[in-house]
């Protein structure tokens, strides 16, 4: 399997800009896209909930998972809609026509504090490219959340969800564990998702790599 090289910033401290990564083939692009969802993520964990159990019981134990959706199976349109930590109103609805990255974090939970400066780099990074960023806050108190953001540099908005309740209209995909991340294509079909902390080196390219290279998202 082909294997994309890009130098990207070990730290957040560096305060360089990233090098512009040489556009990778279609199928190197997609290569590395099927390695990212092998399942090589570490997370909070993975939740043992029965299907009668609502999506309120989400909290933090052990587990993995990955899974990337060619366009012919992407089915679910999922809706999400909320109030942010900033109080605005969110819609995802709103946001078709843009790649939407969805990641549900927590402040009390180690591999999203792991994952915050990856994830703002990212937003800052992939924003010209068409790509829109959103957190979904869980469990945790709004005094909480917000100096997590501002102690990880996270600009994008947030949802606030003490209760999580609001990815209920993820249904079957609904998170199981925190970090999870979505992807959603342009149509706002689940495209992707993760369990784990994310990188910018192993999700930068993959971003470009849609963007750039016409793959189907």
């Amino acid at each position: 399997m082909s294997r994309i090289e890009y130098r990207l910033p070990d730290t957040a401290a560096t305060g360089r800009r990233y090098p512009r990564a040489a556009v990778p083939s279609r199928r190197t692009a997609l290569a590395g896209l099927l390695t990212l969802a092998a399942g090589m993520l570490t997370a909070c964990g993975s939740l043992q909930s029965e299907t009668n159990k609502s999506s309120t019981a989400l909290r933090a134990a052990k587990g993995s998972s990955s899974q990337y959706l060619q366009p012919g199976e992407r089915t679910l349109t999922p809706s999400l809609t909320g109030t942010a930590l900033t109080g605005d109103h969110i819609d995802i609805a709103r946001w078709r026509g843009h790649v939407v990255v969805i990641n549900v974090w927590g402040s009390w939970c180690a591999p999203c504090r792991q994952e915050a400066p990856e994830l703002a780099r990212l937003a800052k990074e992939t924003r010209p490219l068409g790509v829109r960023f959103l957190g979904v806050d869980i469990r945790d108190s709004k005094t909480t959340a917000i100096a997590f953001e501002k102690d990880y540099g996270i600009t994008y908005p947030s949802i606030f969800d003490p209760d999580s309740r609001s990815m209920l209209g993820f249904k079957s995909v609904a998170p199981r564990a925190v970090p999870t991340t979505y992807v959603l294509d342009r149509s706002g079909k689940v495209a992707a998702l993760s369990i784990g902390p994310l990188t910018a080196r192993e999700f930068l390219p993959i971003i470009q790599a849609w963007r750039l290279c016409c793959l189907p998202l």
